[in-house]
């Protein structure tokens, strides 16, 4: 894949995925295991499983079955169904399925483009959710959090959301947020969170083997 292919869109940083993807993209290599927390629509199932390769290999997560159609009509289009696993569960359960050592993990919070569905996304399952994912990530690994605030728990999911991103020690955690400063109050936001190294009572690679 070719780095930058996502941020050469014409629409530029206007869509916010495009900047999220460009930092994805420098961080994922072929082989790596990454996940996208929120399936959705598939767009990012898709694009994470062009950056792994042949011999990476993508877990997706949604409740939804709409969501989990769209995501397999996707990624069968694009020949892609090798590199996926399509999985029916709340993000919050990612513990459950997915081993650690992770490269990069994706969140969309809010609901389901184009779905007239009340389902969306709330702060009582999405931080645990990304408590889990956090303790998953591998040493330099990325999380990608995009935050819709257009539903009705949004902002209760948000505040919660950014209170536990705050108090993560900083020596272990790097966490970047932006924001569009010249749209409405509550435009989507982003969030990077890079985990620097390994938890002090972690062992190492080499000492796992000694």
């Amino acid at each position: 894949m070719n780095k930058g292919i996502w941020l050469n869109s014409s629409r530029g940083i206007q869509d916010i995925q495009n900047l999220l993807r460009s930092y994805l993209e420098a961080v994922i290599q072929p082989g790596d295991v990454v996940v996208d927390a929120t399936a959705g629509r598939g767009r990012d199932t898709l694009f994470l499983a062009q950056c792994v390769g042949d011999r990476g290999k993508v877990y997706a997560f949604d409740i939804q079955e709409e969501a989990l159609t769209s995501t397999r009509e996707l990624i069968k289009k694009h020949d892609l169904e090798k590199r996926v696993e399509i999985i029916q569960a709340s993000h919050s359960e990612i513990a459950a399925y997915v081993p650690p050592d992770i490269k990069a993990i994706v969140f969309n919070l809010g609901y389901l483009p184009g779905s007239t569905s009340k389902v969306a996304t709330r702060a009582e399952t999405t931080v645990p959710a990304i408590a889990q994912a956090l303790n998953l990530l591998r040493a330099t690994g990325l999380m990608a959090i995009t935050v819709y605030r257009a539903h009705n728990h949004a902002l209760e999911e948000s505040e919660a959301l950014l209170a536990f991103l705050t108090s993560l020690d900083k020596k272990e955690f790097s966490v970047l947020q932006g924001i569009y400063l010249n749209q409405k109050k509550l435009s989507p936001y982003w969030v990077i969170i890079q985990k620097n190294r390994r938890k002090t009572n972690e062992s190492s690679p080499a000492e796992k083997n000694t």
